[in-house]
């Protein structure tokens, strides 16, 4: 029963039975930006991606995966706009993520109770709903996929190979850049902690090295830099070293009771979710402590049980890159930053479940398991849509601005614009200053023929932030209501810079402008754009086929 086969059959039976319901759920949060409305993924182009970052139409995001995006351009030529085809994918890497980490759980603690227990544990934990739920969090399961390849071929003795699936790793996120970091902890703690063998192992870890730099060489050419740009960071990089030291021990606390107790996740932790720290504050203090016992616990048992040890320094040192510890990036926290430390939760959890007396294992594996598919069964609805995602967010943290604006956005598309203004007054009360607010407030005044009681609004967005792309689109559709066609195709053309990827229906209202100012070429162009992003979209078919020359339309 524990043949390789038949592990990988129960990996893909208990992430069936933890996210089948997430199947249906539609694009959710930056699943519009980077899948649904990115014209980039509508082709499948390596070379382009390698060449490009991860908001393909803005190089400063200090973001920078092109395998991740070229996963996503395969899936759109099989699914094109239909969101459960890439959701399935997800499911079935994080399966395969399950059966992979078996191997390297057997290949540490050999054979036995222990490597199953890791890969259900990390199968259906709840903190995996927004890695494996979000379209986005591809980069975060391929990422875990290939970085567990690599680690298996390392233990096997087959340096190339893990070099090419390392690669492969950090092209696909970030964080597997601490790879030669595990390896060289492995080597240490299998081999009795004797620095020697480290040493030892010097063209093995030579290879990884290079390969690391290398990726960074290409990241620098690509980006023009290693880290993310200070006006990408969180809050534009105004937090001191001092400050981001002392927040991510708030943020360590925070990361410690969703592994411990995974029943409310947010999703995102935006602006004043987590209040800046300072050295006065207890508890961030307590998280930084935490940590250090962490890491101490570890040293203990280098020699009493590796495998422990290596489990919880894994779990530190697969953190370190979203920690905000070396280089500030652009949120303190995010549920899907646990994907890859998880590898090592689950690997001591699973170590000492293999300790517990035999008689009590069932009635613990079971409680386990059961709860855990509840809470997962349950989060999955969390993420059903932009309303459900959003309105589970303002429930949670009702001073996070983001999901004020998110919920009010939700709440006025579908109708309810008094409910929407209530949202986004809460979150002028936070961010009296945020035009994304703002602006969000003003298409709640906004009627089918008029924008008398939004202009206001978009008026003082506009001072606050003179090129912010959602005012901008929202003050030309202001024109387009109301006739004023020439304003309208202008504003469009100004609003098209400074938003990375518009939609459809931008496109299609910009066509419009443009129709009705005579100018049918350049409108052409726009529906046609708006038809690369939905190609599905009837209206648009129609528009395109109606201005193209005789020669080139589809009847021809």
């Amino acid at each position: 029963m524990t043949s390789e086969k038949n592990i990988l059959i129960l990996c893909l039976l208990v992430v069936g039975l933890c996210y089948a319901n997430s199947i249906p759920n539609d694009f959710v949060g930056d699943d519009f930006p980077i899948v649904a409305s990115n014209p980039a993924i509508r082709t499948i182009s390596p070379l382009q991606f390698l060449q490009s970052s991860y908001w393909t139409k803005d190089q400063a995001a200090g973001i920078y995966r092109p395998l991740s995006v070229l996963s996503l351009s395969v899936d759109y030529a099989l699914w094109h706009r239909w969101p459960p085809g890439f959701r399935l994918v997800n499911l079935l890497i994080h399966a395969l993520n399950g059966w992979l980490l078996f191997l390297i759980a057997r290949s540490i603690v050999g054979p036995g109770t222990a490597p199953i227990a890791a890969a259900l544990i990390y199968l259906v934990h709840p903190v995996h709903t927004e890695a494996v739920t979000t379209i986005v969090g591809r980069s975060e399961l391929l990422g875990v996929c290939f970085f567990l390849c690599a680690w298996l071929f390392f233990r096997r003795g087959q340096t190339g190979w893990a070099v090419a699936f390392f690669l492969l790793s950090v092209l696909s996120k970030e964080t597997a850049i601490v790879f030669p970091a595990v390896i060289g902890l492995d080597i240490f703690l299998s081999n009795s902690c004797n620095v020697k063998n480290v040493f030892q192992a010097w063209k093995k870890l030579s290879a990884v090295a290079v390969a690391a730099f290398a990726y960074l060489g290409l990241r620098y050419w690509v980006l023009g830099g290693l880290g993310v740009p200070t006006a990408m960071q969180y809050q534009g990089g105004t937090l001191s070293y001092v400050e981001r030291w002392m927040t991510s021990g708030r943020v360590f606390l925070r990361y410690l009771g969703l592994v411990l107790a995974p029943v409310d996740l947010v999703g995102d932790y935006d602006f004043n979710t987590i209040p800046i720290a300072h050295p006065a504050d207890w508890d961030a203090w307590l998280g930084l402590l935490v940590v250090v016992a962490v890491l101490a616990i570890a040293w203990w048992f280098r020699h009493r049980n590796w495998p422990v040890s290596m489990a919880l320094l894994f779990a530190i040192t697969a953190l370190v890159p979203a920690s905000n510890w070396i280089m500030p990036i652009s949120v303190l926290m995010a549920e899907r930053f646990l994907y890859l430390p998880m590898i090592g939760v689950a690997l001591a959890g699973a170590i000492v479940f293999a300790a517990i007396p035999f008689r009590y294992r069932t009635l613990t594996a079971g409680g386990f398991l059961t709860i855990a598919l509840l809470l997962c069964n349950a989060h999955n609805y969390v993420w059903r849509n932009e309303f459900t995602y959003y309105r589970n967010m303002v429930r949670m943290e009702p001073e996070n601005v983001k999901a004020r604006i998110g919920y009010g956005f939700a709440l006025a598309q579908g109708g309810f614009r008094d409910e929407a203004a209530a949202q986004l007054q809460a979150g002028l009360k936070i961010l009296p200053n945020n035009p994304s607010v703002i602006s969000t407030l003003a298409l709640t005044k906004m009627t089918r023929q008029s924008c008398t009681d939004a202009w206001p609004f978009l008026d003082r967005a506009l001072e606050i932030d003179p090129n912010h792309g959602d005012t901008l689109r929202r003050i030309a559709d202001c024109y387009l209501r109301e006739g004023r066609i020439p304003e309208a195709r202008a504003a469009y053309g100004r609003a098209v810079g400074h938003i990375p990827f518009p939609d459809s229906l931008f496109f299609l209202s910009w066509g419009l402008a443009l129709e009705e100012t005579g100018n049918k070429e350049d409108a052409l162009s726009a529906y046609q754009h708006a038809a690369l992003i939905d190609p599905q979209n009837n209206l648009i078919k129609n528009k395109v086929a109606a201005l193209l020359p005789s020669s080139l339309s589809p009847s021809h």
